[in-house]
């Protein structure tokens, strides 16, 4: 195809008119970027201000996750630790109790005082597991479970004890 054919010379612009077309083009396509403006302030305060918030509940909310969870473990060692105590206390009993029964006592004292051992022993085991595997609330439940029967063991020597006197 022929530029003539299609446009004679005359209709062509001169190179004046192009350097004008073009810069009126160019002028139109890429607006001048005034840099104070390009930043746009309002969006970064807003932005900083909803990561600080962010920020601050995810905190809260560690924290509070954090204290809760500890203040159940905490109260729970408690209650383990003074059942521990009561029970180690009442141990330094049980060899007093024996050299005070009568004679044929005796061996009923020394047979609850040998199971009281073995109720330890199975109290220990608990614990370890609890402490290597987890506590689980069946595990609780048993260790509690066994606190109380040693307990009741230990009150059934001095009781008995106590009416045979």
């Amino acid at each position: 195809m022929d530029k003539q054919k299609i446009y004679p010379d005359i209709d062509l612009p001169t190179g004046q008119e192009k350097e004008k077309m073009w810069s009126a083009i160019q002028s139109h396509l890429s607006p001048t970027i005034n840099p104070e403006n390009s930043f746009h302030w309002r969006s970064f305060w807003i932005g900083n201000a909803a990561a600080l918030l962010l920020l601050f509940a995810g905190i809260g909310i560690y924290s509070t996750t954090k204290y809760m969870l500890s203040d159940t473990r905490l109260s729970t060692e408690r209650m383990y630790t003074a059942l521990s105590t009561a029970t180690d206390q009442l141990k330094e009993i049980t060899p007093i109790l024996i050299e005070q029964a009568e004679s044929q006592n005796k061996s009923s004292i020394k047979s609850t005082a040998e199971a009281i051992a073995e109720i330890d022993q199975l109290i220990e085991e608990l614990k370890t597991d609890m402490l290597l595997h987890g506590a689980t609330p069946s595990k609780q439940s048993n260790l509690k479970q066994l606190y109380a029967t040693k307990l009741d063991f230990y009150r059934d020597l001095l009781l008995n004890e106590e009416t045979k006197s």
